[in-house]
């Protein structure tokens, strides 16, 4: 066992190592490791169609959505590049103390992604206990944790197994977090609860700070509107008197040798929060913003399982559902339905996929793709990769149209159309993003190292 002394200056050595550049752990407790995903792609896109949407009052399809050739050199393709520090401390009796502090990193061009936050994946301590463990801080969300479990991939900027996931921002890491879980031979199973995982009053992709001006209202004079921010932004988790943010999920995983399922659950409660575009367009709320919808909360569940036979063959299926409960008349909700194949040959392997994320209602628009790929796994820490794929997106029709702007509404599947709606973190492909009612190819090739 270490003492409390020896183990606060294991932590302090990890933390100024991260900066110096080198790092030695003591006695085994602390541990840095972290991945970097790097690929040079080509991204083609298609001019899209926005004509009598809300995005179009802002300019033609050649202007608001034109097409776009891009070459790039783009982070997280097959895996979320990230760095992290970890320990643990024996406390004797089946008990054990643990933390974990990890980040996100935009490895192109060197910055933390999450807002820049340095710790933006992960910032944890926990107790282990011989009948499970507890958890205190930024974490995984039990919805999040199943998709790694269920996918045959690595859920980077490729990986369209993972599509239901990234609908909404509040799946995947959330702030405030209390969860317990416990592990019985192959079964796992995990409960979290938070009083604000990470919603503003306001939600927008702008990436600014929380505001507390309620809708509607004049800003002060001289100063900006107020234009909220992303879903789990930098400050979004502030805990609020109004329950805006409470999140619940669940999670329970069969982890065999051959076969593996999994099924999870979340909701967010949101209190009425703002969802809009950042448009300015006429006529104008008081505050220079057009609130499109105020939505109450957000429930979703997915089902995934997958098989490896033993000639080296796996398959898996995953099965998504969510819905945004609103103020007004439409609830909008989207399924999505994945289908993904690996083959491994000594040390090449070879992934395929396919999906279809849809509003079931809504606007009805549906956002359909493919993946190819293949690593070659050079060490068990490095390998390189190849990948090709294409997601199209079917508008479907104009939704929440507005009289006052002749019409003008929503339209698009989920995958194109809850970016621009604050909802999704990261766009298609390692940011590349769509076009509403267009099409998006990639084909890129690059390293991936873990340490």
């Amino acid at each position: 066992m270490i003492s409390k002394p020896r183990s606060l200056t294991a932590l302090a050595l990890a933390a100024a190592a991260l900066f110096a550049g080198a790092a030695q752990a003591q006695d085994g407790s602390v541990q840095i490791y972290g991945t970097l995903d790097l690929s040079v792609d080509r991204i083609n896109k298609s001019e899209g169609n926005v004509t009598g949407t809300v995005q179009g009052l802002a300019g033609a399809n050649s202007v608001v959505s034109p097409e776009q050739k891009q070459t790039r050199l783009a982070p997280s393709m097959t895996r979320q590049s990230h760095l992290g520090v970890r320990g643990t401390e024996p406390l004797g009796g089946g008990w054990e103390a643990k933390f974990t502090l990890e980040g996100s990193v935009i490895a192109d061009n060197g910055t933390m992604g999450n807002d820049g936050r340095m710790w933006g994946r992960q910032a944890w301590v926990a107790l282990t206990t011989p009948v499970g463990e507890v958890r205190l801080g930024r974490q995984v969300s039990p919805m999040l944790a199943a998709y790694f479990l269920g996918t045959l991939d690595g859920i980077g900027g490729t990986d369209l197994f993972a599509t239901g996931v990234a609908l909404n921002n509040l799946q995947t890491y959330q702030d405030n977090v209390i969860s317990y879980g416990v592990r019985q031979g192959a079964w796992a199973g995990r409960v979290s609860y938070s009083p604000n995982a990470g919603a503003a009053a306001r939600i927008s992709p702008v990436r600014s700070t929380a505001t507390n001006t309620p809708t509607g209202t004049i800003p002060p004079s001289g100063s900006a509107p107020q234009l909220g921010q992303i879903l789990g932004g930098l400050t979004a988790g502030a805990e609020s008197d109004d329950g805006r943010g409470k999140t619940w999920g669940a999670m329970i995983a069969y982890l065999g040798d051959d076969l593996k399922a999994v099924a999870a659950y979340n909701r967010n409660d949101l209190s009425n929060v703002q969802l809009g575009l950042p448009f300015r367009v006429t006529p104008l709320s008081p505050d220079g913003f057009l609130p499109l919808f105020a939505t109450e909360k957000f429930t979703s569940y997915m089902l995934a399982a997958k098989y490896k036979f033993a000639f080296g063959t796996e398959l898996g299926g995953s099965y998504y559902q969510g819905q945004l409960d609103e103020t007004g008349d439409t609830d909008p909700k989207m399924r999505v339905l994945a289908i993904a194949a690996k083959h491994t040959i000594g040390s090449l392997d070879l992934i395929g996929q396919v999906m279809q994320a849809k509003f079931t209602n809504f606007t009805k628009g549906k956002d359909t793709g493919f993946m190819l790929g293949a690593d070659y796994n050079l060490s068990k820490r490095t390998a390189i990769f190849a990948r090709a794929g294409q997601v199209k997106d079917d508008r479907g029709d104009i939704s929440n149209g507005n009289p006052l702007l002749g019409g003008a509404g929503l339209a698009g599947g989920p995958v194109a159309l809850l970016v621009p709606l604050g909802s999704t973190e990261v766009p298609l492909f390692s940011g590349a993003g769509m076009n509403i009612d267009a099409k998006t190819k990639m084909f890129g090739v690059g390293i991936r190292h873990s340490f």
